[in-house]
């Protein structure tokens, strides 16, 4: 008798809480589906990852009295693919910049190899990366590999084509300013230079240089003439508007007898063979 009041009484207490077992386990089991079926976050054109060490501290090192000394300043446009030759696959990239690491050269900015060359200091094993117009390629390809072999660089930018497509944007141009690449001027809309008026082409250096100093918030001291192109006002309103070098694309090394506001380029161009590089950096 005792036996079946027991048996009764398990029987009541299972009827009373089977239900909430049932409910629960259906809950955490839709829960857990929920939580499978949520896509993993993903890093879009605009996302900003965390911020690496800012541009490093030039060594100067002096040389002979005298002496002149040069540095190779590499010019690009974007990395990846494009419609002509003024583009270089990642892959090349990434090669060219490992021989870089490999071989003990330092990347350093415009504005420090001016430094270099105007003091006459040990240049050797220097290389400026430079890099025209803005793409946003810079930022998708060109600065991941850069900073995994701890390269530096410095970008032109096109300050009226900011955040259009194809082009940075000003957050991510101020986040690559904050870790160690230098941020130049190319003008507001990428004109040819000498064919405007002197208002025109004014408006286009100063004008361009104070939209980006704005967004930066501190001044900058580079610029790239577009093509490559200038006569001798517009080499003028490029100082008078506060710049302290510009590069053309005259293909050779920057000497220290050189004109700082008429540097010479290197081109890097699609399909250039390694050979070619590890020779123009020497």
């Amino acid at each position: 008798m005792k036996s079946n009041k027991n048996l009764i009484l398990v029987i009541f207490i299972l009827a009373l809480f089977t239900p909430q077992l049932i409910l629960g386990y259906q809950n955490n089991s839709q829960k857990q589906k929920s939580v499978e079926k949520m896509p993993e976050a993903t890093l879009t054109e605009n996302s900003i990852p965390e911020p690496r060490q800012p541009e490093k501290e030039l060594v100067k090192i002096p040389v002979t009295p005298g002496k002149t000394v040069s540095i190779p300043i590499l010019m690009y446009h974007e990395i990846g693919e494009g419609p002509d030759c003024m583009w270089v696959t990642e892959k090349d990239f990434y090669n060219q910049m490992k021989y870089l690491h490999d071989n003990g050269y330092q990347t350093i900015s415009l504005s420090q190899a001016v430094e270099l060359l105007t003091g006459h200091y040990d240049t050797s094993k220097k290389v400026v990366l430079s890099f025209d117009d803005g793409y946003l390629t810079f930022y998708s390809y060109a600065w991941p590999i850069l900073k995994e072999f701890d390269q530096q660089a410095t970008i032109f930018i096109i300050s009226k084509l900011v955040g259009t497509p194809d082009y940075l944007t000003w957050e991510q141009i101020r986040f690559l300013a904050s870790n160690g690449i230098e941020v130049g001027g190319h003008t507001r809309t990428h004109p040819l230079l000498p064919t405007l008026s002197a208002a025109q082409s004014d408006a286009e250096i100063t004008g361009g240089k104070q939209d980006i100093e704005a967004q930066l918030g501190k001044k900058i001291n580079t610029f790239c003439y577009p093509t490559g192109k200038y006569n001798a006002q517009i080499v003028k309103q490029v100082k008078d508007a506060g710049y302290v070098a510009a590069v053309t694309m005259e293909q050779r090394k920057s000497f220290s007898t050189d004109n700082l506001l008429l540097m010479p380029r290197l081109g890097v161009y699609k399909d250039d063979p390694l050979d070619r590089f590890t020779a123009v950096t020497k």
